[in-house]
């Protein structure tokens, strides 16, 4: 199998990060490739809500936890999970051609800078507001 194409972004709060992702995503797909996301935050944040069944599994030990649903299915790992984890999580389950990650921090990763922010290790290009550059640059692998 073929190694997904991934490339994270980052960029200060309402940069448009997320816009520029979604717009990106829905162009991506239109093309025929599969693409998963991931939104890190530095914030301890949690899906979960107290007193729910899945907060109470996960309160008594079970790792993971997963919640299926008609609509969807959730898994929830009650510990942080390295960004090389979830990423090999998603080949796995998805197979993804592209694995795109929101605020992005790792080093290892190769980055877009959105707006103007602090260059981080590995960043491959900064967006200039041209968006069929940025598809060239993504479906290039970064080079």
């Amino acid at each position: 199998m073929k190694k997904p194409i991934i490339v994270g972004f980052y960029g200060y709060s309402n940069s448009g990060k997320t816009t520029l992702i979604e717009r990106l995503i829905k162009e991506l797909t239109f093309r025929g490739r599969k693409v998963s996301a991931i939104k890190q935050s530095k914030h301890p944040i949690t899906m979960d809500t107290e007193g729910k069944d899945t907060y109470r599994f996960s309160k008594a030990g079970a790792y993971p936890v997963i919640l299926a649903s008609t609509v969807e299915t959730n898994f929830m790992f009650n510990r942080s999970l390295e960004i090389n984890e979830i990423i090999e999580l998603i080949i796995t389950i998805n197979k993804p051609d592209m694995i795109i990650i929101e605020s992005a921090r790792d080093d290892g990763i190769k980055k877009i800078r959105v707006g103007d922010i602090d260059i981080r290790e590995n960043t491959i290009w900064t967006y200039d507001g041209n968006f069929e550059n940025l598809i060239e640059k993504i479906l290039d692998g970064g080079k």
